[in-house]
């Protein structure tokens, strides 16, 4: 199945919130009337919904089609798909606090949406959810989660994925290697080793890789849970980067780069693709959007496969949930309309249409049921970690957004082997804790 590539670290990037930008937006949101409390249009009179949407051409394609199928059947509601330019997160701050950001704009739980919900910027939907006798329990319960501010709901789960925790490997580079490939029962020690007969070369001069693993805050979820550890409680107030299984989480990446070296230090996003690409990676421990970045640039002579992301010693699989997401402005005019957008959106009928469009698929338990999907190899590893893996932690203030630059400035230290391990991780538990202490956006 053919996939189209969109830009996800470019988003990824772009997506770390603006304190200040985000101070001013909150400042300019309108008093509104309490969930519920703004009626909808009368019936059948034209109502069109403006939705935000970064600039991705294959997104929006597929998001322009939605539409048109939207309006017929729902004749007197047209979405207008607003492109924001390649700057996607500054203007659309520029534009909430305009208040000409429209109804509706893409977002990712893990992204800080907790930060817009407590400042008031996004409309809760709860009482929709009671009108519509709408069935909650369809969804991934992590990926329900990681859509509520504290226990109110902000969003469906449009589409999304269980982190960085699938292991994508070309069987050419292992056969040559004499090395065998991946199984559901694999280890995190067996990744190590088979990442170490597949390196080629000598000290900092590679020929091959026999890893890529990425150093951001985000994908050292994954073997920071596989090792038992986490970044903070369960209460969003006490950061754990003092726990020693946290702690090895951070040490296993820092030591596949720097102590066993097989695997590029502190990496770029794009190198895996490079290195991919040249036949010169045999393994990457990464996301299911791969099937779309790695699956259009194998080398010919070469196939991609996927296999499950390996057991760490807690007993179980890293990861986390990831879900991308279309909340509802508070001063949206048709708050209503605009939730049937979301629902349509979040049907299984889009869910499953997603990974040919999109390459993520809806996070519906009964899209990743569906047969297109259990018999897609590329697909299939990912749905048992969907099952167990939780929200993206975020912290009881909603700062969510203001911990991933100063962890990467560190994390970059240790990767690059300026810093150790136990020093970087003294840093970051003293700069998260300080961001733990701080009061809720706008107290």
């Amino acid at each position: 199945m053919q996939r189209k590539v969109f830009s996800r670290r470019t988003f990824l990037k772009s997506a770390t919130l603006s304190v200040t930008g985000v101070a001013l937006a909150a400042c300019a949101v309108p008093s509104a009337a309490p969930a519920g409390g703004q009626v909808a249009a009368p019936a059948n009179a034209p109502v069109e919904l403006v939705h935000v949407d970064r600039n991705v051409p294959q997104d929006i394609e597929f998001r322009k089609d939605l539409a048109k199928r939207f309006t017929e059947q729902n004749p007197n509601i047209t979405i207008k798909i607003d492109v924001m330019p390649d700057d996607y997160q500054a203007t659309l701050i520029t534009r909430i606090a305009s208040g000409t950001a429209g109804d509706c704009f893409r977002y990712g739980t893990h992204y800080g949406m907790a930060n817009w919900a407590l400042r008031g910027i996004l409309y809760p939907l709860d009482d929709f959810v009671a009108k519509d006798g709408y069935d909650l329990s369809v969804y991934f319960k992590g990926a329900m989660d990681a859509c509520k501010v504290e226990g109110k709901v902000y969003a469906l789960p449009v589409n999304g994925h269980p982190g960085w925790s699938a292991i994508y490997y070309q069987p050419e580079l292992f056969k040559d290697g004499g090395v065998d490939e991946p199984t559901d029962k694999w280890t995190y020690d067996d990744m190590t080793e088979a990442a170490r007969k597949l390196t080629k070369g000598s000290g900092d001069q590679k020929d091959q890789y026999g890893l890529w693993v990425a150093g951001y805050y985000e994908s050292s979820l994954t073997p920071m849970d596989a090792f038992g550890g986490w970044p903070m409680d369960e209460s969003g107030t006490k950061a754990k980067f003092d726990d020693e299984k946290t702690i090895a989480g951070i040490r296993w990446i820092h030591d596949m780069m720097q102590k066993d070296k097989v695997a590029l230090p502190n990496p770029a996003f794009d190198t895996r693709a490079q290195l991919w690409s040249s036949g010169k990676v045999a393994m990457v421990l990464s996301g299911i959007w791969e099937g779309s970045y790695l699956g259009d640039v194998t080398p010919q002579g070469k196939t991609m496969k996927v296999a499950t992301g390996p057991l760490g010693p807690s007993g179980h699989r890293g990861g986390f949930m990831g879900a991308n997401v279309f909340p509802i402005l508070q001063n949206s005019k048709h708050p209503y309309e605009t939730w049937l957008w979301q629902k349509f959106l979040c049907s299984k009928e889009v869910g499953v249409e997603n990974v040919k469009r999109i390459g993520e698929p809806g996070l519906r338990t009964d899209v990743w049921e569906d047969p297109i999907l259990l018999n897609d190899p590329t697909v299939k590893p990912h749905y048992e970690l969907l099952k167990t893996v939780k929200p993206m932690p975020v912290p009881a203030n909603g700062r969510l957004s203001e911990i991933a630059d100063p962890v990467q400035q560190i994390y970059s230290g240790i990767w690059l082997g300026d810093t150790s391990v136990e020093d970087g991780c003294a840093q970051i538990q003293t700069k998260l804790q300080a961001i733990l202490d701080q009061p809720k956006p706008g107290a």
